[in-house]
């Protein structure tokens, strides 16, 4: 052991001594622009709550390629990952991502049949920034902003020419071409992500027979990622863009190597998703704008389900071609007026339809069908130069038009289609917020909102592969949201502080024992009530030489409706960490970390997974236009889990080379 770490850290001197990145003085202004249609403000002319954003900047300093690990940086924020699906979920606050939607430059993303969006399969080599709502989220996005929103706001040209690519040892490759002229922008953007399968930590024992040697089994990935845009802008105040985004990935999901289940062995073969939008913002007065946005959103996925370790037989019963053609169409309208002064009144309405198409080898097409709409009513008053108000409220509804399922038909032993009662329904959401500015160095922000969220087609008519029978009379779930936050500063110091309440009720559960026949079927059915409090806390300092961040977080959630069952996924406490050196030569170390406790992972309590603390580093330099850097993630080659059963990658050093090219 002792030699292995001399090893270890000779390589770590020399990647301290001849290592070398990026780091030029314009860099330390993050002077990307970004897609201003993409933007959804909830305060007007208010700053964005420190603790609720991350840059293109940081998420380059810190290497993060995946919008999953970016999303990790932001207090409040814990992830899944792996998993049964293979998939990177975030819980913010406690809630799911199905209670949590996620928007690209204002437009929901999230999979018409379970709503959610696998974060790991979005890169963010064309991102930004990336925003977070927390406590209140604009009534102006849409429905089931439950528990808040993610926003992912897309890169924009800022010069007349533009050009930039990278790759690195991560087997991560981008490439960007920008125009920005005086009437008219385009923008390309395109990267590669692959990953093999990766090595685990020295200390995970093997698996006889699914996990042996140090490569993780059936872990690796390809992505591929594509986004363009053109936008005119014939005067000032007037925007029109239309977009085009691609993502298409192979992925495989690693065997299931704990003690609570069966192994499966599936591969998402096709993981494919496709937008084209077009988004415009007109000054039809000099106190009125009128802003739209249309889209049509495609995930088309085959997953191959094998019946063997090696994931190449499919004889069995167990194994199947499960396919899933869906698409979401839908358009959103904002009319403002800034009439009246000192106030800024926005009325919106949204409309969504989605559509889920599934079927199993051969069986036929069993098809899915609903849509979503909404109004809203958003007023911003400035009452003085330290002293803001919201106000807004926001009709809902929501209507089934379609349920088919492929089963066996009443009455014969042959299956078929199978029509569902369709179900609708309606809610009111509204909200309150203060925004405070006691001085330049000190301000507070209170807010108050219910939300909803209409339960998802997975939700009303999944059997799940035969364990549940489907509820279409799901009702809505509902929370009332209290958040207070803090933000100061003192010369280079930036501190903030968040501390939040909110009661949920009517929450979807899963309730056994609705089949005497068979005890372990379940149904979902609205039964459920809950608290979720935290805190939230982070301190930034930057002087010259030396930029350090760090944040905190703290969760506790409580079934109010039984005390005996236990909320899962979300650890109690969560830190985070970084510190930028700038040294000698204008090379720069870069050192970051991320630490959790425990986290209960089965409804009983019996179950957890242990507590972690993760470190990582790198150092580079700039050379002109270029950029090089030689980096290490997981430094301590630290056994961790995100998922119970689903080791993560060990320590893993990389190298980047990049070249950026900007003219007037």
């Amino acid at each position: 052991m002792t030699g292995r770490t001399g090893r270890i850290g000779k390589i770590l001197l020399i990647t301290i001594l001849f290592s070398c990145r990026i780091l030029a003085d314009s860099v330390e202004n993050d002077s990307i622009r970004y897609t201003t249609l993409g933007e959804v403000i909830i305060l007007e002319k208010l700053p964005v709550s420190t603790g609720s954003e991350i840059s293109a900047l940081k998420m380059d300093r810190m290497d993060l390629p995946r919008v999953s690990q970016a999303l990790e940086w932001i207090p409040g924020i814990t992830l899944s990952e792996a998993s049964s699906r293979g998939e990177s979920l975030l819980f913010l606050r406690g809630f799911d991502q199905t209670r949590i939607p996620v928007f690209m430059d204002g437009i929901p993303v999230s999979v018409p049949f379970d709503g959610l969006i696998d974060l790991g399969r979005i890169q963010t080599s064309s991102i930004s920034k990336i925003q977070v709502s927390k406590g209140i989220s604009s009534l102006l996005l849409g429905g089931n902003t439950m528990g808040g929103a993610v926003n992912i706001i897309s890169t924009a040209p800022a010069k007349r020419f533009e050009f930039g690519v990278k790759a690195s040892t991560l087997w991560n490759t981008a490439a960007s071409l920008g125009s920005r002229h005086d009437k008219w922008y385009v923008q390309l953007d395109g990267s590669w992500l692959h990953r093999n399968d990766f090595r685990l930590p020295s200390g995970y024992t093997p698996v006889t027979g699914l996990q042996e040697g140090d490569k993780r089994h059936h872990s690796r990935t390809t992505d591929y990622q594509f986004n363009g845009k053109f936008g005119f802008t014939p005067k000032d105040g007037d925007e029109y863009m239309v977009g085009y985004s691609r993502i298409t990935a192979d992925k495989y999901v690693p065997p299931y190597l704990g003690t609570n289940g069966m192994p499966r062995f599936w591969r998402y073969k096709d993981w494919d998703k496709e937008q084209i939008h077009f988004f415009s913002r007109t000054a039809i007065h000099p106190d009125w704008s009128f802003e739209s946005r249309l889209f049509y959103d495609r995930y088309y996925n085959l997953l191959k389900a094998y019946d063997n370790k090696e994931y190449n037989s499919q004889q069995s019963k167990s194994a199947f071609n499960s396919y899933y053609d869906d698409y979401s169409a839908g358009a959103r309208f904002i009319l403002a007026w800034d009439g009246i002064q000192n106030h800024t009144l926005k009325l919106g309405t949204n409309y969504k339809r989605d559509v889920h198409r599934s079927h199993d080898d051969l069986d036929p097409v069993a098809t899915q069908d609903e849509y979503t709409a909404s109004v809203a009513l958003e007023d911003t008053w400035e009452a003085s130069s330290r002293l803001s108000f919201l106000a807004g409220a926001g009709f809902f509804y929501h209507k089934g038009n379609k349920a088919e399922m492929y089963e066996p038909l009443p009455g014969s032993k042959s299956y078929g289609i199978v029509s569902y009662p369709t179900s609708s329904d309606q809610d009111i959401n509204y909200q309150f917020a203060v925004d405070y500015k006691h001085n330049s160095n000190h301000s507070f922000r209170f807010s108050f909102s219910r939300n909803a969220r209409f339960a998802s087609l997975k939700d009303r008519y999944s059997y799940k592969r035969g364990r549940a029978i489907p509820n279409p009379d799901l009702k809505t779930e509902r929370s009332f949201n209290l958040d207070i936050t803090y933000n100061g500063n003192y010369n280079n110091l930036r501190w903030y502080a968040s501390a939040y309440y909110m009661f949920l009720s009517n929450t979807i559960q899963e309730i056994t024992g609705v089949v005497e026949s068979d005890p372990l079927i379940w149904q979902l059915q609205n039964k459920g009530k809950a608290h979720h409090r935290g805190v939230e806390a982070g301190l930034s300092y930057h002087y010259n030489w030396i930029k350090a961040e760090a944040n905190y977080t703290f969760i506790n959630r409580t079934n109010k409706s039984d005390t005996k069952v236990s909320f899962t996924g979300v650890p109690d406490h969560k830190w985070n960490a970084m510190l930028e050196v700038s040294l000698w030569h204008r090379l720069v170390l870069i050192a970051h970390m991320t630490a959790v406790t425990s986290t209960t992972v089965s409804s009983n309590g019996d179950l957890s997974i242990p507590g972690y603390a993760l470190f990582h580093s790198s150092i580079g330099k700039r050379f002109n236009r270029i950029e090089a850097k030689l980096g290490v993630k997981n430094l301590f080659d630290k056994l961790y889990y995100l998922s119970e059963g689903y080791p993560m990658e060990g320590r893993l050093f990389y190298a980047s080379l990049s070249y950026t090219f900007n003219s007037q």
